[in-house]
């Protein structure tokens, strides 16, 4: 079924609608019937079981969504909305997929694919927005982890923006899950398993579901369920409401399901990393089982059962206002990023850890350098009355060739014990960047020396900036080796 996103809220409407005649007219039929003859009108129930020896499939996916982006003023300080953001979005992705182990609720665990394409553009105001993915980044692994999908590639890093595009709200890994888990009749009603919708849906938990699946035609080659409710869930300790109708078909002879329609209506409140939002919209996935890979690899991972390295799962945050990139803790998200000023923060379970602000220095005459000892006396005064002690500084060069300087400073604000990481970029042109990191001294357990991560990986990226052209005028002379 074809829908175009101005009639999609219609669609909706009418597919609740339809679906809930359809379970009314379905449960008063069989009434009738029974009450006539029980032995007319019921059907021998038989088991809808997904056969799981059939591991290897391609998967189309067409996903159609809009709605609006709640913003508030400061997620961190209050959640209220202060302005609202129409979205619209359409994305369209081409998949192999190998299911290398299942869960008890016969859900894919742990997969590999293969992404012929990946691609979504749209709308976010007034700014139009394309994603893609990258050559590198096509083959990927998926595991459900803490409560998430976990996507990484054996050969790149995902930037944000590509874990954005895989991260759909409809798992092919859980589709499986949704068939009922008793032998069934047509018109025969079943709750699908809690865990199974959150997987479904990409989110961390569902604490109550009234999603209820009915069978609504069963034949001897196919089976056709549909299912309609509210499901209030969870991601990353934000709250999220989701009302629901769909359509699945179940190939009784290859027992795979080949075809999911998912029509969502989701209200999700806002977090202190992503801002909440309103939205609708359409999904429609085909699955096809392969007898042989594509262009995966011809034999499955070995190493699939292993715990991914943990260096496998940085993502690389690019800035291209201010002219740097960097691979990072998945918790760390670019927040702002504008000419002249870049804003980093780490949210862990919806609780902000620590923030970090960048910014470009003027530039250095060539060959010159600010001294360590000078950049930490020159951090000590812009701490004014906050400053406690200096806790640390060092000097090294990192992974890409930059020179970078490092005070770590401990400090106070209205009472509250607060840490300071200050650390300068430079290079052999007298490019500099500064970077501020800010982190409560009760989240430093949490924040675990992400410092270290920022100072070895940074990287400048080509950008042309006016001030390149002009000597720092705020170092001191003593200082400038």
């Amino acid at each position: 079924m074809q829908v175009q996103p101005l009639n999609r809220r219609h669609w909706i409407r009418s597919a609740v609608s339809a679906t809930a005649m359809t379970a009314l007219g379905g449960g008063l039929s069989r009434g009738m019937e029974s009450a006539g003859d029980p032995a007319v009108g019921r059907q021998s129930a038989v088991p809808l079981v997904a056969d799981l020896s059939k591991n290897l499939y391609r998967v189309k996916l067409e996903m159609e969504i809009e709605g609006n982006i709640k913003l508030p003023r400061n997620p961190l300080v209050s959640k209220e909305t202060a302005s609202r953001v129409p979205v619209r979005s359409q994305a369209t992705l081409d998949w192999e997929e190998r299911v290398l182990g299942f869960a008890e609720d016969r859900t894919g665990h742990v997969a590999e694919r293969y992404y012929h394409s990946a691609n979504s553009s749209g709308t976010v105001g007034k700014r139009e927005q394309t994603l893609t993915l990258r050559p590198q980044s096509r083959l990927l692994r998926i595991r459900r982890e803490d409560q998430q999908w976990q996507f990484h590639s054996p050969d790149s890093y995902l930037d944000g923006q590509e874990l954005e595009l895989v991260q759909v709200p409809a798992s092919s890994l859980a589709v499986d899950g949704l068939l009922p888990t008793a032998a069934v009749a047509e018109g025969d009603s079943y709750q699908p398993d809690r865990e199974v919708l959150a997987k479904l849906l990409s989110l961390a938990a569902v604490q109550s579901s009234t999603v209820e699946g009915q069978i609504h035609k069963l034949e001897s080659e196919s089976a056709q369920i549909h299912f309609k409710g509210k499901v209030e869930g969870s991601v990353s300790g934000v709250p999220t409401t989701i009302d629901l109708v769909a359509k699945l078909t179940f190939d009784r002879e290859q027992q795979v399901v080949t075809w999911l329609v998912l029509a969502i209506r989701e209200h999700r409140e806002t977090g202190k990393l992503k801002p909440g939002f309103e939205i609708a919209g359409t999904i429609r996935m085909i699955r096809k089982p392969l007898s042989a890979p594509v262009r995966l690899p011809a034999t499955a991972a070995d190493d699939w059962d292993r715990e991914v390295p943990a260096e496998r799962l940085l993502t690389e945050l690019n800035s291209p206002a201010v002219g740097y990139a960097v691979l990072m803790d998945r918790r760390w998200k670019i927040m702002t990023d504008v000419a002249g000023a870049s804003m980093m923060r780490m949210i862990d379970n919806d609780l902000g850890v620590a923030q970090c602000n960048l910014r470009p220095l003027g530039k250095m005459a060539a060959g010159a350098q600010l001294t360590l000892e000078a950049f930490v006396a020159q951090s000590q005064r812009s701490m004014g009355e906050r400053f406690s002690e200096v806790l640390q500084s060092r000097e090294e060069v990192n992974e890409s060739g930059l020179r970078v300087l490092r005070a770590t400073i401990q400090g106070v604000v209205q009472g509250v014990p607060v840490q300071w990481i200050f650390v300068q970029f430079s290079d052999d042109h007298g490019r500099r960047l500064l970077a501020t990191i800010t982190i409560g001294n009760d989240h430093l357990d949490t924040f675990a020396g992400a410092d270290e991560q920022l100072a070895r990986s940074l990287r400048f990226l080509p950008l042309n900036d006016e001030t390149f052209d002009v000597a720092s005028q705020a170092a001191p002379r003593t200082g400038v080796q």
